[in-house]
């Protein structure tokens, strides 16, 4: 069930694309160090908000207390 079935999947489209909604730079497919950039990226995310992240949010300052 798609949550807004008006807007197309967002697609690579490269760095001279005018569209507001588009990857410019994050092209999914390309191969860098033998793996997707989709792989590598998602190592990215998941340290962020694991270990970076400090438990803020739009009605205060960090709860997470971390060395």
């Amino acid at each position: 069930m798609p949550y807004f079935p008006g807007v197309d999947k967002v697609r690579f489209e490269g760095p001279a694309s005018e569209s507001p909604l588009a990857f410019r730079h994050y092209d999914a497919n390309k191969l860098i160090l033998g793996k997707p950039m989709r792989e590598h990226l998602r190592m990215a995310v998941c340290y962020w908000h694991t270990f970076v992240w400090p438990g803020a949010d739009m009605f205060g300052m960090g709860t997470f207390q971390r060395p």
